[in-house]
């Protein structure tokens, strides 16, 4: 992910890929079937390449290569990895695929939860690079590629800042603790979220980083569990 963000940041500049960044939001998938068809290309016809339940977090491509078939949109999403865990090995990140649009909602139009029903909190200090397993792009001595061991989603940040050194979420009263696994590619996020929910589905999102490290992050509880960390990026 590292060499491909240097390469949209030198090829299209800092002002086009932030001005893409902000213009795209993360939607959900929602369907009276209770899943959706991911298709190879833009027809109800073509290959389907995965299958995809109500309430997957996904990203809308801002590329519109599905421009003459209008009903049709082009999606980013992760395939049988709902925690965006990436594996250090070439071009394992966010497939791509197409979904009628009737089969999405905007994350940012569902409602918001009752006040005080639902929120997240990081405990947060400052990041000490001693604490830590590293490794690094071959490209840089100051981005890292892993933490612990798990991918680092903000490699073109550089060294984080600060850290979380725990994350909980609070749902109708009951305290949910985060592992730490999900927090490491993130480390640096800050206490900042916006809060929405789809029936007993609880949606945490924030944006963490910026310019070429921005990511979204979405965190998904149902039934009272996390079910879903979704961390991605516009290509």
């Amino acid at each position: 992910m590292f060499l491909r963000k240097i390469y949209l940041f030198i090829f299209f500049g800092f002002i086009c890929l932030s001005t893409s960044i902000s213009q795209a939001q993360p939607h959900i998938i929602s369907s009276k079937e209770g899943y959706t068809h991911v298709r190879i290309s833009a027809s109800a016809k073509s290959k389907i390449i995965a299958k995809l339940k109500d309430n997957t977090i996904i990203l809308l491509e801002q590329i519109d290569e599905g421009s003459d078939h209008e009903d049709w949109k082009k999606i980013l999403f992760y395939k049988e990895r709902p925690f965006s865990i990436l594996e250090e090995t070439e071009h394992l990140e966010m497939e791509s695929g197409f979904i009628h649009k009737s089969q999405m909602k905007d994350l940012t139009a569902l409602k918001k939860p009752n006040s005080g029903a639902f929120s997240m909190d990081f405990e947060i200090k400052a990041f000490r690079k001693q604490d830590y397993t590293l490794t690094f792009h071959e490209e840089s001595s100051y981005a890292p590629k892993t933490i612990n061991g798990f991918h680092y989603y903000l490699a073109d940040c550089g060294l984080p800042k600060t850290a979380i050194i725990k994350a909980t979420a609070t749902l109708n009263g009951q305290k949910i603790l985060i592992p730490q696994k999900y927090v490491l590619g993130i480390i640096s996020a800050q206490n900042s979220f916006e809060y929405y929910q789809n029936g007993n589905h609880y949606f945490a999102y924030q944006g963490v980083g910026d310019g070429s490290c921005f990511n979204y992050v979405v965190w998904v509880f149902t039934d009272g569990k996390l079910s879903q960390r979704f961390v991605g990026w516009e290509y």
